[in-house]
Formats: structure tokens, C-alpha cells, sequence
């Protein structure tokens, strides 16, 4: 480990027994490292508001609408329940489409091993894919049960290992052979999509701000104009 006080004092030396050089470039030096937190911060604050963007723009075209036609099919949720539902639904989509991407890898290296190609049968993964989200939406429209929300998170962001853990343990107990291992990474794929869906939302967000900023611009700009008139 770093001794942060013997390295304060070796900066305080080198600087005081440095020439008139050394000194000038320590002090630019730090001047820079000072005006890089500067511009570290205002991007922060420039994230900050470019995800809070993306949120307002989740909750009015999709939260709102939900809540409103839910109403109409005798379906009600709360604002917590629609964002379990929606994280829960892609969630379980996702998980189920890495589970078919794995599984053509796997039977792409089992035809390379025996010479005769094989192919997987997607159906089942399909199925839960579909059904499982709606059964999700009908759960929480048509009863109110309890959610646990960091239960909720928890699975969400470590799905990947309910899926590698059982082919792990399957293939140092039985005859089952994880064939896609290293060549093809569950936790790579699933938060590449999920990083994507969320990066698609947050840009359609900014440009629905940047939209509406460009039409307030004119009417804005028209104020005045109508105000001279009327003098």
C-alpha cells in the first residue's frame, strides 16, 4: 500500500530543492489535474441530467400510457409494480435470447466434434420467454403482492450466473459438457443488451428534449415582437 504522508512529503522536497523549472511545471501540473476534476464534474452533472432524461421519458410514453390502458382491461398497477414488470419482462426476454445464443455455440461445436450437424430446439426457451413476462403483468394487474425490490434488482443485474451455475455444477458431476465455455460469454451478452436498451432510451429521450427546446425557441423568440407591436 501507498504511504500517502511519505508521498506528500517527497512532493514537498522535490519541490522545494527543484530550479525555477520543476516548479513551474508542478504547479502547471497540478493547475491541470485541477481544471480535469473541473471538467470530470460538469460531465457528471452533464450524465446526470442526460439519465434523468431518460427516466422522464420512460415514465410519460410508457408508465403513464400503461397506467391509463391497464384501467381499461380491468388491470391495475402501481408505479412500482409497472417498473418491477418492465425490468422483470426484459429481464427473462433477454436471459431466455442468451440462453439461445449459448446454445447455438454449444450445438455448433458439438457438429464440429462429431461431423454431423446438429441443431438445438429453441421452442421452450421461446415459450418462457413470452409467457413468462405476460404472466408477470397479469400477476401484478390483477393482484397486489408484496415486492421486494432489491430481491428484484439483485436478480436482474446477476442473472447471467443462474445460467452458467447449473452448467458449471452439471459439468463436474455428471456426463454434461459445458461446450460453449470460452467461447461465449452469458455476462457479456446480457448486459450488452441491457446496456443497449437503456442507452437507446436515454438518446430517444434527448432528442424528444432537444425537439421540444427547438419548438419553445420560436414562440419565445415571438414574444417580443408581439409585445413592440402592441406598443
Amino acid at each position: 500500500m501507498l504511504d500517502l504522508n511519505k508521498e506528500i512529503d517527497e512532493l514537498k522536497k522535490s519541490f522545494k530543492e527543484g530550479n525555477a523549472l520543476t516548479k513551474i511545471v508542478m504547479v502547471i501540473g497540478f493547475l491541470l489535474s485541477l481544471s480535469s476534476l473541473a471538467e470530470l464534474s460538469s460531465k457528471i452533472v452533464a450524465w446526470k441530467g442526460f439519465i434523468l432524461s431518460g427516466l422522464d421519458f420512460y415514465r410519460s410514453l410508457f408508465v403513464e400510457p400503461v397506467t391509463y390502458l391497464a384501467s381499461n382491461f380491468g388491470l391495475s398497477y402501481t408505479e412500482l409494480e409497472i417498473h418491477v414488470a418492465t425490468v422483470s419482462s426484459i429481464s427473462i426476454a433477454i436471459g431466455m435470447r442468451i440462453q439461445i445464443m449459448g446454445q447455438n455455440v454449444a450445438f455448433q461445436k458439438i457438429s464440429e466434434r462429431y461431423g454431423s450437424e446438429v441443431k438445438p430446439n429453441h421452442i421452450p426457451l421461446w415459450v418462457i420467454a413470452i409467457v413468462a413476462p405476460i404472466g408477470i403483468w397479469l400477476w401484478y394487474g390483477l393482484d397486489d403482492p408484496t415486492i421486494h425490490t432489491w430481491w428484484v434488482i439483485f436478480v436482474a443485474l446477476s442473472l447471467p450466473l443462474f445460467v452458467i451455475v447449473p452448467k458449471l455444477i452439471l459439468s463436474k458431476l455428471g456426463d454434461y459438457e459445458f461446450f460453449e465455455k470460452g467461447s461465449f460469454s452469458y455476462f457479456k451478452s446480457y448486459y450488452i443488451y441491457i446496456s443497449s436498451l437503456l442507452l437507446i432510451i436515454c438518446v430517444l429521450a434527448a432528442i424528444n428534449l432537444g425537439l421540444n427546446s427547438e419548438q419553445q425557441m420560436p414562440n419565445k423568440s415571438m414574444q417580443p415582437t408581439a409585445n413592440a407591436s402592441a406598443d
